[in-house]
């Protein structure tokens, strides 16, 4: 490796370990692209990148980074190991922390740390008991989300089989957008009448993308 080159990262490295929080975004892409691209200066494919994502690192995900010149496969595979590792050690710390569910926001980031950082959609329940611990979960569909796909029947065959008195169900939105479509209140209201014959509570139905989450219930979307 030139000489030049081993002298711009090795500074680079030293800045970042001096103060992380001061690098600049594109010197952080560039030392991340210095370890899946190697034996030359990635400054300008950092530079090119921050550009293509309009500065925002979720948009590596969300857009097709493979049109770049220098950006091939082994990057693209490069960051989705970096977010499921981020997503894996943030669901533990979530797992360890999360008790007893008293609201929906108790419940945010572990659906956004479960599915929320996915590129496919998935919905899922989520069973508790009367005291709010949790029961069970269950993953009922994952793809692109077609509620024709979604049986109610198993939701309600769920929630029965784990011996639940409420379910929360989720799901997310890969474009980033939480406001709720007109099937995701049908489907909800379905599913909460069905859960009412069988006398177990329909809690909330959740939203979530790698930005946030949205509770129906807490903006209207559900009836109480």
């Amino acid at each position: 490796m030139d000489k030049d080159l081993v002298g711009h990262r090795k500074r680079l490295k030293e800045r970042f370990e001096k103060s992380p929080s001061a690098t600049p975004d594109y010197e952080l892409l560039e030392l991340l692209l210095g370890y899946v691209i190697k034996g030359k200066d990635v400054k300008g494919e950092a530079k090119d990148l921050m550009k293509f994502i309009d500065g925002n690192f979720n948009k590596i995900y969300q857009k097709d980074i493979l049109q770049l010149s220098g950006i091939g496969n082994e990057t693209k595979l490069f960051f989705e190991v970096i977010r499921e590792f981020y997503r894996r050690m943030n669901l533990q710390i979530v797992k360890n922390d999360l008790k007893t569910i008293k609201s929906p926001s108790d419940v945010f980031d572990f659906f956004r740390f479960s599915i929320g950082l996915d590129n496919k959609e998935s919905f899922v329940a989520l069973a508790l008991n009367s005291a709010g611990n949790i029961l069970e979960y269950k993953m009922l569909f994952n793809g692109t989300v077609n509620f024709s796909q979604i049986h109610i029947r198993e939701i309600v065959e769920f929630a029965i089989k784990s011996s639940a008195t409420s379910i929360i169900v989720a799901h997310n939105h890969p474009s980033g957008k939480l406001t709720p479509s007109s099937e995701d209140i049908i489907v909800s209201k379905k599913i909460e009448d069905a859960l009412k014959l069988v006398e177990i509570n329909f809690l909330d139905h959740i939203i979530v993308s790698t930005t946030g989450a949205l509770s129906m219930l807490k903006e209207g979307y559900l009836r109480r």
